[in-house]
């Protein structure tokens, strides 16, 4: 594999990365969910205007890129409360998966977490996602079902997941930095 950078986002990252999510989604999301689903979605939280609202609201995101190819995306929003950290988004290119781009993009969120004392990661899944398998083995658990109307007729219809960082004998050595 060669060198993977994971970087936060700039504005001028705004534009590809709406264009690459509209690329993963369709992709993957239209046999789960269907095209008009996907359509209100993309336009609802991964238009630029939306990534600049959440971006406002606290989410920091991240852009995964293999030399000048942008192959990838994270958003995460801390919950320091909680002593969490809410993975909202994790896409990768098809052209990436199962190459371990993933394990790296969340060891890289794993980090963050304990960087700032989090101990748990938690993300929301599809029911009808492949990729829960892909998160099972990186150390996730299904913790509860929940359903989220979203609007215009749509639901969400996920897995709440979770990862304790704390049962990591690395999670013992928390950077305070």
């Amino acid at each position: 594999m060669r060198s993977i950078e994971i970087r936060p986002v700039v504005e001028e990252d705004l534009e590809p990365l709406a264009a690459l999510a509209r690329e993963i989604w369709t992709d993957h999301y239209v046999p789960i969910i269907g095209q008009a689903q996907v359509d209100y979605m993309l336009e609802r939280f991964q238009s630029v205007p939306a990534m600049r609202a959440q971006l406002a609201e606290g989410y920091e995101y991240f852009v995964v890129r293999d030399g000048e190819r942008m192959i990838g995306y994270m958003a995460v929003r801390p919950e320091p409360q909680e002593r969490r950290l809410f993975i909202s988004k994790f896409y990768l290119h098809k052209s990436r998966r199962g190459s371990g781009t993933g394990r790296l993009c969340m060891e890289f969120l794993e980090r963050l977490a304990r960087q700032r004392s989090l101990e748990r990661l938690w993300l929301t899944v599809n029911k009808e996602n492949p990729s829960i398998r892909v998160y099972e083995r990186l150390g996730f658990r299904i913790a509860a079902d929940i359903v989220t109307d979203i609007g215009n007729g749509f639901v969400m219809d996920d897995y709440r997941m979770e990862k304790s960082l704390l049962s990591n004998p690395e999670a013992s050595a928390v950077s305070a930095s």
